[in-house]
Parts: structure tokens; C-alpha cells; sequence
């Protein structure tokens, strides 16, 4: 009985630290004056889907608190149902956590796509200029 309370109190209050690291990341992100628009998008949706889990978090520590009064042999259905609702939060907790896996993948890679296409305009503007100059000179040779 004392484990599953320290089971159940340790997962709320991760829940609850969580939740508010969330929310100070998306008030920094959404208040930065530096954050393009898509990155702030971004990072709103990052926030939902982190808030989400989060929560889930919560509720299965919640739902792990109340465990003793569904511990009765005389009710084997609503330990089942008990059971199919845990295993469906952890699911979902589960599929939150690889779909942000994924979103914030993606998102940095466009990052450093569109980092790798500055960095080549700006390579490719300054090999023009350099040719530009060396063929102004050849013909400033050539005229002398």
C-alpha cells in the first residue's frame, strides 16, 4: 500500500514539474522576439503534444493512487477496465512521445536544410564576385 502511494505521488508531482517546465518553455518561445513565425508555431505545438503527456502522466499516477479500490476478486470487470484504461494512457503517452520525436526531427532538419542553402548562396555569391574581379583585371592587363 505505501508503494503504490509513493508510486502514485511520484508521478504527479513529475507530472506537475513537467507541466510547468511547459509552460515557462512556451512563454519564453512564444514571447522572443528573435523566433521566426514557423518556429513559434512550432514550438506551440510542441507545447500541446508535451502538455499531453504530461497530463497522461498525471492521470496514471492518479489512477495508480485509487488502485486499492478496485483490489477485490468479487469484481474482476472493473479491475479489467482499470487495467485496459492504464495501458491505453501509457499507449497514448507512448504515441505523444514518438510523434514528438519525429515533429522535432523534422523541424531541425529543415533547420539545417535551410542553414546548408545559406551557407551555398552566400559560397556561390562570393565565387562570382572573385571571378568578376579576376576578369576585371585580366582585362585591365590586357587594355595595358
Amino acid at each position: 500500500m505505501i508503494a503504490v502511494a509513493i508510486i502514485s505521488l511520484t508521478l504527479l508531482g513529475l507530472s506537475g514539474l513537467l507541466i510547468d517546465s511547459h509552460r515557462r518553455t512556451w512563454r519564453d518561445a512564444r514571447d522572443s522576439p528573435t523566433l521566426s513565425e514557423h518556429d513559434k508555431q512550432f514550438a506551440r505545438a510542441m507545447y500541446i503534444r508535451r502538455m499531453q503527456a504530461s497530463a497522461m502522466v498525471g492521470l496514471m499516477g492518479a489512477a495508480i493512487g485509487i488502485w486499492p479500490m478496485f483490489d477485490d476478486a468479487a469484481r474482476p470487470w472493473a479491475l479489467l477496465l482499470y487495467t485496459a484504461i492504464l495501458l491505453a494512457a501509457c499507449a497514448w503517452s507512448m504515441a505523444l512521445a514518438m510523434l514528438d520525436i519525429w515533429a522535432t526531427r523534422r523541424h531541425f532538419q529543415r533547420k539545417r536544410m535551410e542553414s546548408l542553402a545559406k551557407q551555398l548562396q552566400s559560397t556561390v555569391e562570393l565565387a562570382s564576385r572573385e571571378m568578376a574581379a579576376q576578369s576585371d583585371s585580366s582585362e585591365a592587363e590586357g587594355t595595358a
